[in-house]
């Protein structure tokens, strides 16, 4: 009875969110054609007689903007996405929609549109429909919650990778999703992990999933389980029907997108692309590091003179520190900083990262470290295309030579521009800290790209003190 209840749910969500969205598409257009053409404020450019016409391309604007809504995967059946991710892909939507109908408009030769007033539409709209599916999944949410009708997991495991997957779901509630318990991979005695229970080991999986029938998935976050085992995994999940999801955590390393295609009748498992491949996504990325460096440049070049004369008068030596790095596609450039450090700080030590306390700093460069101050010249990096104001942050050819014999699957963070800040650096991991767990938040940063995680990261790198030194 769960089972079908949580299945007739999944196949009936897509087609509310499809009612939301049009009625949102529909309201939008009416209140901005309202207020454009009909309340007052503006010129009127309208008889009465052609608002017909624009409200039979209203119709066409829906079509348009569902048929671009679904290919961007906003109304998959059991699909996941946190509101921010959510949101930027219906700005996707909204753009390529508005994109395909002013060129469309200039194919109708005995109607003049409005290309302002489908511009201003789709400002707009996308906020229209962002608010919307936020409206339905809180309500959903609260249906689930009331209906019992959550997505039950049995997690097959108790270790990080676990951990990590039960503060995902609790984090997230617009997934749907509750952690039941976790089995074991022997018996250790425990009666419970990241507060749920702990309701066996590996062995009892098929009495499990007998005895508890509101299962509806069961997650394998272990790794180091043979090719037989697994299988039988699947097959005792098929005889009760419950979905099997295994974490892919290749090489140690999380990989949030896999993709599979086919090559003379062989699956083939590949790394999916990041969403920074696409042309518009890598065009608004840039144009969003231009516009917001120039502007920042221009407004705090006073501080950037009062800050120049602080690092000359406490030390001697030049102003600006220059160094050498590698970014995007393993390409070397020299990144700016303000001096914080005596002149030949690494003379007779080489190349080594600053550490709590450094005696090497200077007292200027020690208030400029510990409020990320030295990092501003770092604006002219990202106007000059050397780097983003958000991505993995660009290391020394020293420690990269290092680094991508140790850590797998470390070289894949230069497939992108470094930034001035990253999910890394405002999650603590910063200066001399865990390179593993560094590449792991840096790669599902590329992984996950979204404007709107920028947005995040660039507001929360205002209050990043960790390990800043």
């Amino acid at each position: 009875m769960i089972l079908r209840r949580r299945r007739k749910r999944d196949s009936f969500f897509p087609w509310a969110q499809l009612l939301a969205d049009c009625l949102a598409i529909y309201t939008v257009l009416f209140l901005v054609f309202w207020v454009r053409f009909v309340s007052g404020p503006f010129e009127k450019l309208l008889n009465v007689e052609d608002h017909r016409v624009y409200y039979q391309a209203f119709h066409l604007t829906a079509l348009t903007l569902v048929f671009f809504l679904r290919a961007n995967g906003l109304y998959r059946p059991g699909a996941f996405f946190t509101f921010a991710g959510e949101a930027a892909r219906v700005v996707k939507s909204v753009i390529s929609s508005i994109v395909v109908l002013m060129a469309a408009s200039f194919f109708v030769r005995d109607f003049s549109f409005s290309r302002t007033f489908l511009i201003i539409s789709g400002v707009f709209l996308a906020g229209g429909i962002s608010g919307a599916r936020f409206a339905l999944g809180r309500l959903v949410m609260a249906i689930d919650q009331k209906r019992g009708s959550l997505r039950n997991i049995l997690i097959i495991g108790c270790d990080q990778t676990a951990a990590k997957l039960v503060k995902h779901y609790r984090k997230n509630p617009r997934s749907g999703c509750h952690v039941i318990g976790f089995l074991d991979s022997e018996d250790a005695g425990r009666k419970s992990f990241e507060g749920s229970p702990v309701l066996g080991t590996i062995e009892d999986l098929p009495e499990t999933l007998k005895t508890h029938r509101q299962i509806h998935e069961v997650f394998l976050a272990l790794q180091q389980i043979p090719a037989e085992s697994v299988l039988k995994m699947i097959y005792d999940c098929e005889k009760e029907m419950v979905v099997f999801r295994r974490v892919a955590d290749m090489f140690g390393l999380i990989t949030a997108r896999m993709s599979v295609s086919y090559s003379g009748g062989v699956s083939v498992l590949s790394f999916t692309d990041s969403p920074l491949a696409d042309w518009e996504n890598r065009f608004l990325k840039r144009a969003t590091d231009i516009l917001l460096s120039l502007l920042a440049l221009l407004l705090m070049a006073p501080i950037f003179l009062v800050l120049a004369i602080l690092v000359k008068m406490g030390s001697r030596g030049p102003v600006f520190y220059r160094q050498e790095r590698i970014g995007e596609d393993g390409r070397h450039f020299m990144l700016l900083k303000f001096r914080t450090m005596g002149t030949d700080a690494e003379k007779e030590s080489g190349p080594v990262w600053a550490q709590e306390n450094d005696p090497r700093r200077t007292k200027i460069g020690t208030f400029l470290r510990q409020n990320n101050l030295d990092e501003l010249p770092q604006l002219w990096n990202v106007f000059a295309g050397d780097m983003s104001l958000v991505g993995p942050r660009p290391e020394r050819p020293y420690f990269v030579s290092q680094f991508k014999e140790d850590i797998p699957r470390y070289m894949a963070r230069h497939s992108i521009r470094s930034g001035i800040t990253g999910w890394a650096q405002v999650n603590g991991f910063r200066g001399n800290t865990s390179i593993e767990e560094r590449t792991k938040f840096d790669l599902y940063y590329i992984e996950n790209w979204s404007f709107f995680l920028d947005i995040k990261i660039l507001f929360l790198t205002l209050f990043a003190r960790q390990n800043a030194y």
